[in-house]
């Protein structure tokens, strides 16, 4: 009996060992992840576009989903222009922006159109859908029907999917001072619609190289005041983008909203957009 009492007590001793080291490992392994950022690629699905969708997720060093974070809501997550997690980390670990999620959308980069547009040329362009998610274009053709609505679904799908869906994953309950919207080109001309349609779900808008939004067409309305807005062009880029800019800046200062204009020297091309991006962030996130 006792030499039976003797193995209850030592296989008992040798399991409480094991459990401590398991406990142990698991929260060393905590603290390992703590101890640098994250960049994740997740999906959710969207019942607006009725279809999975992408998006990646830079979680700064030391995240802690009991704090609240700015949140930084990017267009073309599937490309280079929003790959910022060693330009964060950077600016983070050097105390020079306060920590931040940055979230960047992936666009849907399947051939949707491939006979009804023409450059100068008559060349044949291919667009896909992106090019009608993030430019309100106007089908007309009956074989186009899955595209006539596809810009109002993929906004829908932004703010009150995507955005909700984020929020919600990493308990942010944060309002409109607090979330930013970052796109170049085609994903900027997106950003101008949504800021001149929503006003009051972004608190700032970072444009570049603004293409789409309908800008001048759009209605501006001088007792809205509209989400702060720092524009960037390039001087060897299409010559309308410095109409609208002026025009833009009109408009703001009828609704005494803030903008902030540049025309860079230089091109359409992501190194420029990366040196303004550069350049906005440390101002508008300043570490304190």
């Amino acid at each position: 009996m006792r030499e039976k009492h003797r193995m209850r007590i030592l296989i008992g001793t040798i399991l409480i060992g094991i459990l401590g080291v398991l406990t142990t490992s698991c929260n060393s392994k905590k603290m390992t992840d703590l101890s640098k950022s994250e960049f994740l690629t997740d999906s959710i699905y969207s019942k607006y576009l009725n279809e999975y969708r992408k998006h990646n997720v830079y979680l700064p060093k030391g995240f802690d989903s009991e704090n609240e974070y700015p949140i930084i809501y990017a267009t073309d997550g599937n490309s280079s222009l929003t790959e910022k997690k060693n330009l964060l980390d950077s600016l983070i670990d050097n105390q020079i922006i306060k920590p931040l999620i940055f979230v960047a959308s992936f666009s849907n980069n399947k051939i949707a159109d491939s006979t009804s547009t023409t450059t100068g040329d008559g060349k044949k362009v291919k667009l896909s859908y992106r090019n009608f998610e993030y430019v309100e274009r106007k089908p007309m053709r009956l074989e186009d029907s899955l595209l006539v609505d596809r810009f109002q679904n993929h906004k829908l799908y932004f703010t009150k999917e995507l955005i909700t869906e984020i929020e919600k994953n990493y308990n942010q309950e944060i309002g409109k001072t607090d979330r930013y919207f970052y796109g170049v080109s085609n994903g900027a001309g997106f950003g101008l619609s949504l800021l001149n349609n929503n006003p009051d779900i972004i608190g700032t808008y970072i444009c570049f190289s603004t293409f789409g939004g309908d800008i001048q067409s759009n209605t501006w309305n001088e007792n809205v005041k509209y989400p702060n807005l720092y524009l960037r062009y390039g001087s060897d880029e299409f010559f309308g983008l410095k109409e609208d800019s002026e025009f833009l800046e009109s408009k703001y200062a009828e609704s005494n909203s803030f903008i902030e204009t540049k025309e860079y020297e230089g091109e359409h091309n992501n190194e420029f957009w990366k040196k303004e991006f550069s350049e906005i962030i440390p101002r508008i996130l300043k570490f304190e």
